[in-house]
């Protein structure tokens, strides 16, 4: 396993886990697994050799929500590894939770019944002035009771937060953000570049392009059955967002702000999990506005939706049969959506399909030519080198006078140019004297040659590392947390997600 952790470690340095404080709304909602059609008691699969149940993973989903009101995010954040979908994640959570529970067993990570009552009574959910408040415990064992739960889930729920803690404790000394690769991270990201640059403007070549006919119908001949025009849908939405002056604000202040909006969110969605056709009926009664949008493909959102991705996507999930959505989280708020009309693919006709056709086989043949070009020149920079011209002069021998932008960082905010977004994008790192793979970008390709880096500044970095560094090694521990769950489910069994 700890191979495997060491081969992913610089995608586990740039993983970030979100976890929303109003996560709550997400999971709060027992017995709400909306698609599927299994019964109460139906198996989902096996982990470990337990076979889980849909009843057991709408008593966990009940507890996660005491979790979320005990203002333990670390095991939603942590467990919910998997999932686009409400039902998934909590499907996630409770696979990942049964692997610690056997981990805990097995591994002596297991709480004392001391520790579990210590840690309970530390909860800032039960402090008043800094000391344990029993009115406060009581207040919510008595909330508990009204939902069908009991201070043993209050118990059971901590205890899991304990094992989770003690796995990353067991973890911690293999999780440690190596310092070479925080160093490296930072060099690459703040140091000055000098580059040459030499592009291929994807116009130059795109002009000498002709396609006849003849390679028009062979390409229809060829693709016809993939040739269709794309599904389009309409749908309505109601919507419990921020409003413009609060989508500025962040940490408590905006979570305090957005969790009304996401307990809306969940009163509006829960009459229809088994009332769809009610979604009309329901806006009226609550008083929420409904917008519909007009019809739009999965590539081409309508402008009403645009900025939450989110909702284009989960829009083309839903069915006739399932036509409402889950609660859908957005960036400033959330949203519930009712497929209204569905139009569906069409196969084009060879004029229909005319100008696609032949914009797909420009581009297929402008790669082509800039490959070709790029490779050519490649080799007589190589030849050029190789009777002692740097690459400035070899390129310049070989008709190509290199571009010399300006020194940039990759960090610098004004890194617009399209030098520096196309190293990032592609996340290339070149030493000095290195060149580049040939490099897309949006006019098309280009070769970037390191001429020099500027010298490190230590007290920068070091200023830099004394702030950034803690962060990025508790999130480097939280991927490690991660990885070691999906080494184990495929040992224990994967959910069925």
């Amino acid at each position: 396993m700890l191979d495997s952790i060491r081969k992913r470690q610089r995608a586990l340095l740039t993983f970030i886990t979100v976890i929303v404080i109003v996560a709550f709304a997400w999971f709060y909602n027992p017995a709400t697994f909306r698609r599927g059609g299994m019964g109460m008691t139906g198996q989902l699969g096996k982990v470990n050799g337990h076979v889980v149940t849909i009843e057991e993973v709408q008593k966990l989903e009940r507890d996660l929500n005491v979790a979320m009101q005990l203002g333990l995010y670390d095991l939603p954040s942590q467990l919910a590894t998997d999932g686009r979908s409400r039902d998934e994640q909590v499907i996630s959570y409770v696979w990942n939770l049964f692997i610690l529970r056997d981990a805990a067993a097995r591994l002596a990570l297991e709480p004392t019944p001391d520790q579990i009552k210590d840690a309970e009574r530390k909860l800032a959910a039960f402090q008043t002035d800094g000391q344990f408040d029993g009115s406060k415990y009581q207040k919510l064992v008595e909330t508990l009771k009204a939902g069908g739960l009991s201070a043993a889930d209050i118990d059971t729920v901590v205890t899991d937060n304990l094992r989770l803690q003690n796995l990353n404790s067991l973890l911690r000394p293999v999780a440690q953000l190596p310092e070479a690769m925080f160093k490296r991270e930072y060099e690459f990201a703040n140091l000055k570049m000098h580059v040459a640059v030499i592009a291929f403007k994807r116009a130059d070549f795109e002009k000498n392009i002709q396609i006849t006919d003849r390679e028009i119908k062979k390409y229809y001949d060829e693709q016809k059955d993939h040739l269709q025009a794309p599904e389009k849908r309409k749908i309505a939405l109601v919507s419990f967002a921020l409003k413009d002056d609060q989508k500025k604000l962040t940490g408590d202040n905006r979570n305090e702000a957005i969790k009304p909006l996401a307990e809306q969110a969940e009163a509006f969605a829960q009459p229809l999990l088994e009332k769809p056709a009610d979604f009309e009926k329901v806006a009226q009664q609550k008083g929420v506005a409904i917008q519909t949008t007009g019809f739009f493909t999965e590539n081409q959102p309508d402008p009403l939706i645009a900025a939450d991705p989110a909702i284009t996507r989960e829009a083309f999930d839903l069915t006739k049969e399932n036509p409402v959505s889950d609660v859908i989280q957005g960036e400033n708020g959330f949203y519930i959506i009712k497929l209204v009309q569905l139009e569906p693919s069409q196969p084009l006709t060879l004029e229909q399909a005319k100008d696609q056709i032949v914009a797909a086989l420009k581009q297929e043949k402008t790669i082509a030519a800039v490959e070709a070009k790029a490779k050519e020149v490649q080799q007589k920079i190589a030849d050029g080198s190789k009777s002692g011209l740097d690459f400035v002069q070899a390129a310049e021998k070989a008709g190509y006078k290199p571009g010399l932008p300006p020194p940039f960082a990759l960090s610098d905010a004004n890194a617009s140019d399209p030098v520096a977004r196309t190293l990032a994008m592609n996340r290339v790192e070149l030493e000095p004297g290195e060149t580049s793979k040939l490099l897309q970008d949006t006019d098309g390709a280009m070769l970037v040659h390191l001429i020099s880096r500027d010298p490190l500044e230590p007290a920068k970095y070091e200023e830099e590392k004394k702030k950034k560094y803690p962060m990025l090694d508790e999130r480097f521990a939280s991927g490690i947390t991660r990885e070691w769950l999906r080494v184990e489910q495929q040992k224990a069994g994967r959910p069925p997600i």
